[in-house]
């Protein structure tokens, strides 16, 4: 007879199976008992910036948690040396401490939560103050951002944007003629539903997991969006 913990892991095991085909066939998702009862409505700001007062991302700063990060930052650094980097919902700068050590050209992050910003300022203020660096609060759909961006970073972010047809009409177009999203997400029902809707929209570049130390894994890719119909 099983014990309560082999039945976990032999539950974790098979749903990690069930989780890597949804991602190769995206029309397999009712495996995961994902109805698509979530909404794709932007979550308010109210609720990132309490969750950031209240402390809830500061653990995503520690080294150990940051491995889906620095493989993210490594994709876009072996495609686009030198990067202009454009980040949406980057919270404290975790994405950013991972790729600064690639060197890139110019990075700008933005977050909805002002909390989450002055964490990133006081955390990288030596590279804001040398121009490396910019953070800034405020909604990205809303800020008349100038385009040529050679990476559109989504760290953990894209499945809060709403509709993910309008998150590609909003930000395809800040794209450098080579740009890529670049984006990590978690391997959840909601997030691979996402996919589903995402993946015939894209050129796909790179696409990797990487598993998290206390089970669960993140998938993380870069991708152009395809063009829309003329």
């Amino acid at each position: 007879m099983q014990t309560p913990s082999g039945i976990l892991m032999a539950y974790l095991r098979l749903r990690r199976i069930l989780e890597l085909a949804v991602l190769d066939r995206p029309g397999l998702q009712w495996l995961l008992g994902d109805r698509g009862g979530r909404s794709e409505r932007r979550a308010p700001a109210e609720h990132w910036e309490t969750l950031h007062r209240t402390g809830t991302y500061d653990a995503l700063m520690d080294e150990g948690r940051r491995d889906h990060l620095r493989l993210l930052a490594a994709m876009i650094a072996e495609r686009r040396p030198g990067a202009r980097v454009l980040e949406i919902g980057c919270g404290q700068g975790a994405f950013y401490a991972a790729l600064r050590s690639h060197g890139p050209a110019a990075y700008r992050g933005v977050d909805i939560a002002p909390a989450a910003i002055a964490r990133a300022q006081e955390t990288f203020a030596a590279d804001i103050e040398r121009g490396l660096a910019h953070f800034e609060a405020g909604d990205g759909a809303e800020l008349g951002l100038e385009g040529g961006f050679d990476a559109i970073v989504f760290a953990d972010s894209i499945e809060y944007l709403g509709p993910i047809d309008e998150v590609l009409a909003r930000f395809g177009p800040l794209l450098a003629p080579d740009g890529v999203f670049g984006v990590t997400q978690w391997l959840a029902p909601h997030p691979l539903r996402l996919w589903g809707a995402l993946k015939p929209k894209l050129h796909l570049r790179d696409e990797a997991l990487v598993s998290a130390p206390w089970g669960g894994a993140w998938q993380v890719w870069t991708g152009r969006p395809r063009p829309g119909p003329s």
